[in-house]
């Protein structure tokens, strides 16, 4: 990617603008830092101006002004950037004491420290830069006169100015860092959305397998890939399923269809009997009514999945809605030479469709009817477990192998491979979408031998 592209993506300016609001905070930070440290400095430089003027006065006042004098010559002596400065003023004298060359204007006597703005040509001696303020205080003297103490700032100045520059270049230092490192994360970050949008457009283009490899990081963006691969295993299973779904649709339908047309075709080839029409309308009646039901059957799985049922959603007592169905399928097993009991228990309370909910037993009932192998009996039982309600319908068939009980689920699935059996194969998918819409479980077991079906759907209280 090129650089002017990447700074037009949301990852790199999040991650120049954190660098930058960084910088900012650091700025802000060393700021005070530096105001905290000149504060301290002015402060220790006044204080030391305050001691040293209190001693003289001390001196003066308790040793006598010759004392003084004789120190403040001695200290004018001195040379230096940074040595203080003093004048005596006397009334008697009019050349003052010290090295300083005169009174400052409008410096009071109040032992207060004043910044006052000092000329060059005020000071003994060469110093450097010596134009400025100045600290500086003065007293009267008990003994008549003005003491004045000031201070050379160069040192100081030059240790703000060394504090001022360090911290320019740690805040130029930090900005670079800050922005580089802000630079590399988001090269990061859109390397990886980059490999997501490698996948998704292999995904657009067709390659229905690509997917996004994980970085092995477990973080928050190898959650959102395997998400998303997740997200392509389902469409890419919901697509094959759809394109399974197409096939056998042609292939079920293809029999019916031809069935009809055949019958139509030879029925319309000369002049027929009444009774010959009757039966060719039958028959085309029969071959209409098995296409119905394929696509009603459809259609029920395709409502149930995507939950199109809930608007006819209500509290259904499972016990008394299955009771009809109980006495048609006894009545039914029994015309075929087959043992039927059935255990329904009562107030089995469950908030869902009643229609799908009946019908799902129903399609049970009649996958037992049909494998069941001789006159074995067929059972029912709708109990209460725990917090549950638990439907078993177990038949005397061949069974089915484990490795195909979750293949039975697919529509239009026969274990028969020569599809001669009746039915469409969509009666156990049906069952699952209608027991998935009410979340509940369906498992498949041994009946040893044969097949136990076992439902378990979340159970209503009786009154709400």
């Amino acid at each position: 990617m090129k650089i002017h592209e990447r700074l037009r993506t949301t990852a790199m300016r999040l991650a120049m603008r954190y660098a930058v609001f960084y910088g900012l905070l650091l700025a802000l930070g060393l700021g005070a830092l530096y105001w905290a440290t000149s504060r301290y400095v002015d402060a220790q430089v006044a204080a030391g101006l305050k001691r040293e003027i209190q001693k003289l006065r001390e001196i003066d006042r308790k040793e006598g002004r010759a004392a003084l004098v004789a120190l403040i010559t001695a200290e004018s002596r001195f040379h230096g950037e940074n040595r203080r400065y003093h004048l005596l003023v006397q009334p008697q004298a009019p050349q003052g004491v010290g090295n300083l060359k005169g009174w400052p204007p409008g410096l009071e006597t109040d032992g207060k420290v004043h910044n006052v703005w000092i000329e060059d040509t005020l000071i003994t001696g060469h110093v450097a830069d010596g134009d400025g303020f100045w600290p500086m205080v003065a007293v009267s003297l008990a003994r008549g006169g003005r003491l004045l103490v000031a201070q050379a700032v160069r040192q100081a100045e030059d240790l703000q100015e060394f504090t001022l520059s360090t911290m320019g270049i740690i805040l130029a230092v930090s900005i670079g860092l800050a922005l580089g490192m802000g630079w590399r994360l988001g090269g990061t970050l859109l390397k990886r959305v980059e490999m997501l949008n490698v996948t998704a457009r292999a995904v657009a283009g067709g390659d229905l397998t690509r997917r996004a490899p994980l970085g092995g990081r477990n973080d928050e963006f190898d959650m959102l890939v395997a998400h998303v691969n997740d997200m392509l295993d389902r469409i890419e299973a919901l697509i094959s399923g759809v394109r399974a779904v197409s096939d056998n649709v042609a292939h079920d339908l293809r029999r019916p269809l031809s069935r009809l047309h055949s019958r139509l075709e030879v029925t319309l080839l000369s002049q027929r009997e009444p009774r010959e029409y009757a039966s060719a309308l039958k028959g085309a009646l029969r071959d209409s009514e098995e296409i119905m039901h394929t696509f009603e059957a459809l259609l029920e799985i395709a409502h149930a999945e995507a939950g199109s049922f809930r608007c006819e959603w209500g509290r259904v007592d499972l016990g008394l809605s299955l009771s009809d169905l109980v006495e048609l399928y006894r009545d039914q097993a029994q015309a075929m030479g087959r043992p039927f009991h059935a255990h329904v228990g009562e107030g089995l309370w469950i908030r869902g469709n009643r229609h799908l909910l009946v019908q799902a037993v129903a399609n049970l009932l009649d996958n037992a009817l049909n494998y069941a192998v001789g006159a074995v009996e067929i059972r029912l039982s709708v109990t209460a477990e725990g917090t549950g309600i638990l439907i078993a319908v177990i038949d005397r068939g061949p069974g089915i192998p484990l490795d195909q009980r979750e293949r039975v689920f697919e529509r239009f699935v026969r274990l028969d491979p020569a599809r001669s059996s009746a039915g469409n194969g969509l009666g156990l998918a049906m069952v699952r979408a209608v027991v998935r819409l009410h979340r509940g479980h369906i498992r498949l077991g041994d009946a040893d031998p044969g097949l136990r079906v076992e439902i378990e759907l979340p159970r209503a209280p009786r009154e709400e």
